[in-house]
């Protein structure tokens, strides 16, 4: 990756800037943009405290993010983090951007004393798993996922 590339916490004043690569990551998964319905989301992630947003930033400002949120596990008496959302922007790609977010949100886990942290990702997302392989993350074959029909 670039030395350019810096990987920091997202402030409330990153909103403006961060909401574009929030509206491709969404267009990514087949959601139709909204931009005002993004904004007022991310704000309130961003206040959160069970919320942590990293930014990639370089030269051309942020290329890419990593959001994690904090839950709790009763089995390990720990708390757990949910990698929710990780996006680098497509020209950006290749550079080890992804592989940098990936970095500092385990050692952000790290240093809050995570029993684990784990991530969902499309089966046909390919491109995603090779970065979360090489990166030394393992897929789930234990548990099954459900969804309750809200």
């Amino acid at each position: 990756m670039s030395n350019e590339i810096t990987i920091r916490e997202a402030l409330m004043s990153d909103l403006d800037a961060l909401l574009p690569l929030v509206d491709a990551y969404r267009a990514f998964y087949k959601q139709e943009s909204d931009l005002e319905s993004t904004r007022s989301f991310m704000r309130n992630r961003l206040q959160s405290p069970m919320t942590n947003v990293f930014l990639a930033e370089g030269k051309f400002g942020i290329v890419g993010f990593a959001q994690v949120f904090e839950t709790y596990s009763t089995v390990r008496l720990a708390p757990m983090f949910i990698l929710e959302d990780l996006f680098v922007d497509p020209q950006q790609r290749g550079a080890g951007v992804g592989t940098a977010l990936l970095q500092r949100v385990v050692e952000f886990a790290k240093k809050r004393g995570a029993g684990g942290m784990f991530l969902e990702t499309a089966h046909d997302n390919e491109t995603a798993q090779r970065v979360y392989d090489r990166a030394g993350w393992t897929r789930e074959t234990e548990f099954y996922k459900y969804n309750a029909p809200l």
